[in-house]
């Protein structure tokens, strides 16, 4: 059996009621994008099973539980639908202790993404640069993982009187933040205008000083890639060349 669903969240979590209200483990569980040839059951995204699902996880096991799952949800994790709705029947089964079992394929594999996208977010915390954009901060990612909304929480409560953008390009998703509102935003595609004269100036006085505390003759471009993965480089500004293209380091190109 499989179960095929929209992509989203609540689609998910409708998934997962079902199971439990037809008393069935599917052996998949698919997004559009995935296998879309595959026959199977559709189900219907109903944010009323969704909400007793959440609702449920949280009453029951905590708000540690239901973010472990979330993140899982978001990682990158192939077959991460399957594998979340199999833990979760376990976890009404065994508890907590199913989540922490190495033994169990499913309780490994999403133990190991969730530890990946918390690590990216957390890496993305700080690589994170924002450019001026007529009165808003905006700044594009791509990151492996679904992290936005760990930036989103993260940066709203660093930057609070601010309005900023962030963008994700590789799931056509913003998250938009102004002082009392807050916003997740469906884009198609953003380009962002050329730098005006202040913008520039901000970045050449950042690269400036970059290049000021830099050592030369100390430079270990093995250990800067450890630190600061290529795959950050291309929107941080101090690797942005002026006509906008990533500026790599000796060795590095």
């Amino acid at each position: 059996m499989v179960y095929r669903y929209d992509g989203s969240f609540d689609g998910f979590w409708s998934c997962v009621f079902m199971s439990f209200r037809n008393r069935e483990t599917p052996e998949q569980v698919l997004a559009p994008d995935e296998l879309p040839l595959a026959s199977g059951v559709w189900v219907e995204t109903r944010e009323d099973w969704a909400g007793r699902v959440r609702k449920g996880i949280r009453a029951r096991f905590g708000e540690e539980v239901w973010d472990y799952l979330r993140d899982g949800f978001l990682s990158c994790l192939p077959g991460r639908a399957g594998i979340l709705l199999r833990m979760v029947q376990r976890l009404y089964r065994s508890g907590e202790k199913a989540l922490a079992d190495c033994r169990d394929p499913d309780a490994a594999a999403l133990r190991k993404a969730v530890l990946m996208l918390r690590e990216e977010g957390h890496k993305l915390e700080g690589f994170l640069r924002f450019s001026g954009c007529g009165g808003v901060l905006a700044a594009v990612i791509r990151p492996k993982n679904g992290v936005l909304p760990m930036l989103a929480a993260h940066f709203s409560v660093r930057f609070p009187g601010e309005r900023f953008l962030i963008y994700d390009e590789g799931r056509k998703l913003a998250f938009f933040h102004a002082p009392g509102q807050r916003q997740f935003l469906e884009i198609d595609g953003l380009t962002l205008p050329p730098p005006d004269e202040t913008e520039r100036l901000c970045r050449a006085l950042w690269k400036g000083f970059l290049q000021a505390v830099s050592i030369r003759e100390r430079e270990n471009p093995g250990c800067q890639r450890a630190h600061l993965p290529l795959r950050f480089r291309p929107w941080m500004t101090e690797f942005i060349e002026e006509e906008g293209r990533p500026a790599l380091g000796d060795g590095e190109k």
